[in-house]
């Protein structure tokens, strides 16, 4: 008669059957050696095959003063030509809510921070940050096949403003989109004010360099939109002031030449004009300086990278570990494949 149903498995029986499966997976151990070994060394040559990559981190605040008007200057301003309600604040709408954080990934201020040059003292002083990069991005390696070194670039001999090759704008756009890939910019919160800037490249010197550069041309752009203005108005005022000063002095010196016994109306009445004029002049011209004042710092930096920053990519003995893993399950699953066959 035949039994139909779950069959059963005694433990004594289990516990035969795992002893012998053991027996033989032990029997195996030169493969199950062999496999680890190599998955082990596969993993651990990945690993130091992974390009080094430093992080410098930045945290700031944009500080906006443009609730400063110019409301102290007189309308002796206006009649030089001066917009006085347009002095401070123009162009803050650029800098508002989000737009900041597009405007340091932008193609223009990267490419401007690539031309900038190198000033620490290393070995690479006085080259640009494009120079430099691409020798640590191994971009350079990828330009020779294509018959374009590095030293014909030469990306020195640049200017922000003036006019590159094609090759140039090509290759400083491979940099912008590779840099751009590893830079970013974000708000902690929504309701927070503070900003963080993260740059990775693979060399420390470049990630603290590059981000520190990138604030300072930020910056630098923030105070020309926002006090450009102001400061071509002050230069304005202040050649006016030093013509009023030239004009008092020419009629002093008038006045010392004349016989003071001989009443000189003309000459006093130049004076005293010249002298009110000029008192106005300076008064407004150090009130526009103060404002100017009141502009900068643009950019309140919180925290700034420091050297030595730390090499971010994951340890080689991770990947060892995660190959000596994969080779023993895989080691594993082909003994036990075998032992069934058997």
């Amino acid at each position: 008669m035949t039994t139909t149903g779950p069959q059963t498995i005694k433990y004594p029986e289990l516990k035969e059957i795992i002893k012998r499966f053991l027996t033989y997976f032990i029997g195996q151990w030169k493969m199950i050696a062999l496999v680890t070994i190599i998955t082990s060394s596969i993993g651990l040559i990945y690993g130091k095959l992974q390009p080094s990559s430093y992080k410098a981190t930045a945290t700031f605040i944009v500080e906006d003063k443009s609730g400063s008007r110019g409301g102290g200057l007189s309308g002796l301003a206006s009649q030089f030509g001066i917009d006085v309600g347009g002095l401070t604040g123009g162009g803050a709408g650029l800098f508002d809510g989000d737009n900041i954080l597009e405007i340091m990934k932008s193609r223009a201020i990267i490419e401007k921070v690539l031309l900038t040059k190198i000033e620490e003292d290393i070995p690479e002083k006085g080259q640009t940050l494009a120079d430099y990069y691409l020798i640590i991005s191994g971009l350079n390696k990828s330009l020779a096949s294509k018959n374009i070194t590095a030293k014909a670039l030469n990306f020195s001999a640049l200017t922000e403003d003036g006019k590159h090759t094609l090759i140039h704008d090509s290759v400083l756009y491979l940099m912008y989109t590779s840099i751009n890939k590893n830079l970013n910019v974000e708000k902690k919160s929504k309701k927070s004010s503070i900003i963080t800037l993260e740059v990775i490249s693979p060399s420390q010197v470049f990630s603290k360099m590059f981000e520190e550069k990138l604030m300072k041309k930020t910056s630098d752009l923030y105070i020309d939109i926002k006090t450009g203005n102001l400061s071509r108005s002050i230069e304005k005022i202040q050649r006016k002031a030093d013509s009023l000063q030239y004009t008092l002095n020419s009629t002093t010196d008038r006045r010392n030449y004349i016989n003071l016994s001989i009443p000189n109306e003309g000459i006093t009445r130049d004076k005293n004009v010249s002298s009110a004029l000029y008192g106005e002049v300076v008064k407004n011209l150090e009130t526009m300086k103060l404002t100017l004042i009141n502009q900068t710092p643009v950019i309140q930096v919180l925290d700034a990278p420091k050297y030595p920053l730390f090499d971010q990519r994951t340890p080689a003995r991770y990947y060892l570990l995660i190959g000596f893993a994969v080779g023993f399950v895989l080691s594993l699953f082909y003994v036990l494949y075998k032992y069934t066959e058997n």
